[in-house]
């Protein structure tokens, strides 16, 4: 199977850009699945500055697919999403600070016991930001982050699937703790 996101099937119009090489100045066409290219006029490698490695955090995919990144892009991949649904939520959240404290607090504990079972975040700690947000909230934060819409569905699902209380032990996958365990 082929990443959805590699995939040019799938591919927006914005999928293949311009951009200044930021040694020279020279234009170079990325690509965005292009995790670097060689500038013609200087020689130098350049990284694809629109290279996102969201999927990562849950794409089983993953290491087969990001497999030859230059290693300061590596090490950005997890947070990267995470970042982007975080200021996200600041803006629709706005002045609502007792809710934000609230889901900071859920992410918090969620992300707590991710790391004592040492279990990828995968999507449980995307749905700990989302799970106290209404419905259209939720797709709007969504929307804003440019989640993949494969992704989506799935935290989508998952959330549907939680108790209309869940504790912070409801976000952790059971077939994630299988797969990793403590």
């Amino acid at each position: 199977m082929r990443c959805p996101g590699q995939d040019t099937r799938y591919w927006k119009e914005d999928a293949i850009f311009e951009v200044p090489c930021p040694f020279c100045g020279r234009e170079l066409e990325f690509f965005k699945d292009d995790t670097s290219r060689r500038c013609p006029s200087c020689g130098r490698q350049v990284p694809n500055p629109r290279m996102d490695f969201s999927c990562a955090a849950y794409c089983k995919y993953a290491e087969q697919c990001l497999g030859n990144l230059p290693p300061e892009l590596l090490a950005q991949r997890k947070e990267l999403l995470r970042e982007r649904i975080g200021l996200a939520l600041k803006k629709i959240l706005a002045e609502d600070f007792a809710r934000l404290e609230r889901i900071l607090n859920l992410v918090q504990q969620v992300e707590a016991l991710l790391r004592v079972r040492r279990t990828s975040p995968g999507i449980s700690l995307l749905a700990a930001y989302l799970f106290p947000l209404e419905e259209e909230e939720r797709e709007e934060v969504l929307s804003r982050a440019n989640v993949p819409e494969t992704l989506r569905r799935e935290i989508l699902e998952f959330l549907r699937e939680l108790p209309p209380e869940p504790a912070p032990e409801d976000f952790i996958k059971e077939e994630d703790h299988a797969q990793n365990p403590a």
